[in-house]
C-alpha cells in the first residue's frame, strides 16, 4: 500500500498522437503518470505510447489495454514499447490474469486490474490481490458518468479488506480528488476535467495541489 504518496494520473484519451503530445505539452510537468488511453491505442496502436515517452521521458506511463484475453502476448506487447503500467480488466479470468503477470516477470512493470463493472467488487478485489496483483482501479464507466455518480462509495468498500494500491478513475475533477484521497486512493486519474479545460496546465496544477493537500490532512 502507498497511501503516503498520492499520485496524479493523467487519462489523455485523444484520438492522435499528435493531439496527445499537445495534450502533454500544456499539462506538463503537473502530471505523474501519463495514460495512452484506450481511445488512442485502438486508433493508433501502442506505438502511440512509444512517441509520447520519447518526449517526455522522465515520468510514468500506463497503456489501457483494458485486456480481457491473451495477457501474457497483449501485456507484453505494451511493456515492450516502454509502458510501466498495463491495464487488465478485473472480469478477466484468473488465467489471464496470471498470464499478464507473467510478463511483468519476463520485462518488468507493473499491472493495473481495472474494476469497472466488475458486479462484485469486492469479492473479486480480495481475489485480485490474492493473484498478485498490485494495483486496483475503482472505476465508474464514462457511459454511467452523472451529476453526482462517482467512484467513492465502491472505494469505501474495497480499501478496507485490500493493502495493494488503489486507483480511483471516472468523473475526477477540482471539486471532488481530496475525497478520492481521503478515501484511500493512492492514484488519482483525471482526464475530461483536465484536457477539456480553458487551461489545461492550470487545471492539472490545482488538481495536483489538492491531492497534496488532501495527503496531509
Amino acid at each position: 500500500m502507498n497511501r503516503e504518496h498520492p499520485q496524479l494520473q493523467l487519462a489523455i484519451d485523444v484520438l492522435s498522437t499528435a493531439d496527445a503530445l499537445a495534450v502533454a505539452e500544456k499539462v506538463y510537468p503537473h502530471f505523474d503518470i501519463a495514460e495512452i488511453g484506450t481511445p488512442l491505442i485502438i486508433e493508433e496502436g501502442v506505438a502511440a505510447l512509444e512517441k509520447v515517452k520519447s518526449r517526455f521521458p522522465e515520468k510514468r506511463y500506463l497503456a489501457d489495454l483494458k485486456i480481457m484475453d491473451a495477457g501474457f502476448i497483449e501485456a507484453s506487447s505494451a511493456f515492450r514499447r516502454g509502458a510501466d503500467l498495463v491495464t487488465v480488466l478485473g472480469a478477466a479470468d484468473d488465467r489471464t490474469i496470471s498470464q499478464a503477470l507473467e510478463a511483468v516477470a519476463k520485462y518488468g512493470g507493473r499491472i493495473m486490474a481495472d474494476l469497472i463493472n466488475v458486479p462484485d467488487p469486492l469479492v473479486r478485489a480480495r481475489r485480485l490481490e490474492q493473484l498478485g496483483v498490485p494495483v486496483l482501479c475503482v472505476h465508474t464507466a464514462f457511459d454511467r458518468q452523472a451529476p453526482g455518480v462517482d467512484p467513492m462509495s465502491e472505494l469505501s468498500l474495497v480499501r478496507p479488506v485490500v493493502r495493494c494500491e488503489l486507483a480511483v478513475a471516472g468523473g475526477l475533477k477540482l471539486e471532488n480528488v481530496g475525497r478520492a484521497v481521503e478515501g484511500g486512493g493512492d492514484i488519482v486519474v483525471v482526464g475530461g476535467a483536465i484536457i477539456n479545460h480553458a487551461d489545461p496546465g492550470c487545471a492539472a496544477a490545482e488538481i495536483m495541489a489538492r491531492i497534496r493537500e488532501a495527503r496531509r490532512e
